[in-house]
């Protein structure tokens, strides 16, 4: 299991903005944003997101400005090397999750996203 104190979760500069937006609408410094994943099968892993106002006791905390991430100590590994970014397209915008150790799991996964990256807060 990966030390979770080394935790490393890279959001653009857009998704932060993005983030920050929806964090202070949904109610500030009362919610966070929780990243949370699951493994797949063959190298493959299911991402989630979704406003959290409960902190775990295993979460690690990632502070942004204007915004903290909990990750759970079952997600760290799936989640560790991450890049959060925010996408808009013809078909809607939303933020997307990708990781260059696992490869998205097929669609029906958590919060449902595209490709299970999507975010339960999307914009």
């Amino acid at each position: 299991m990966l030390d979770t104190q080394t935790l490393t979760l890279n959001i653009s500069d857009l998704a932060q903005e993005k983030l920050r937006e929806v964090v202070a609408a949904k109610g500030g410094a009362d919610v966070a944003v929780r990243v949370f994943a699951q493994d797949a099968g063959d190298g493959a892993a299911r991402y989630g997101m979704a406003l959290d106002g409960e902190q775990l006791a295993d979460d690690s905390v990632l502070e942004f400005e204007g915004f903290k991430v909990f990750v759970d100590r079952e997600s760290a590994d799936f989640v560790h090397g991450s890049e959060i970014d925010f996408q808009e397209g013809l078909m809607g915008a939303g933020f997307t999750l990708q990781n260059p150790h696992y490869s998205q799991a097929p669609a029906g996964g958590c919060c449902g996203g595209h490709g299970g990256a999507g975010c339960g807060c999307q914009h």
